[in-house]
């Protein structure tokens, strides 16, 4: 059969096919070359901290890249993708070639959490945006922010970084 295809369509094929399969490209930074830390959601409905392994994007190739072309079975319940922007600023993210559904949790200086997107969409190329100015974006597999309770005034913590370093209560209407 694939000998009977045109060429033109044949090489169209060749050229899509291994980003439909999930392969990334030349150039994608493996997950494993991103730096960890440990991160903590702390929710006030549940007065419980949530523990989560995180992947850190701080430079403009990882904040770009995030989960781009990570299978779902690649990423555990218990792990996170985390963007640094400092100083602090308006994000947009977007869900281009990215192969699992995720939730995003934007979060202010002071580690509160101010906006949150629930089951974005994979290989969305619609803008989810932060509202505010944020420090940091959490990406959790879709589905994490519902089964923890997580909600908008919650707190991220960064463990191993300490921070933040004050205690400040954050508020939101629950």
């Amino acid at each position: 059969m694939i000998a009977r295809l045109p060429a033109r369509l044949l090489c169209t094929l060749c050229a899509v096919l291994p980003f439909t399969l999930g392969a990334a490209p030349a150039g994608t930074v493996p997950l494993s070359a991103f730096p960890r830390e440990r991160i903590a959601v702390e929710t006030r409905a549940s007065f419980r901290r949530h523990l989560f392994e995180a992947w850190r994007a701080e430079t403009q190739q990882t904040r770009e890249q995030g989960f781009m072309f990570v299978e779902d079975r690649e990423v555990r319940s218990d792990q996170a993708m985390i963007f640094i922007y400092d100083p602090p600023q308006y994000v947009a993210m977007w869900m281009k070639n990215t192969l699992l559904p995720l939730d995003m949790l934007f979060v202010d200086q002071r580690g509160c959490v101010v906006t949150i997107r629930q089951n974005a969409k994979p290989g969305s190329l619609a803008q989810i945006v932060s509202r505010v100015p944020v420090l940091l974006v959490v990406e959790l597999k879709a589905g994490t922010v519902a089964a923890q309770g997580i909600a908008i005034g919650d707190r991220v913590l960064r463990l191993d970084a300490g921070w933040p370093a004050d205690e400040v209560a954050c508020t939101a209407p629950r």
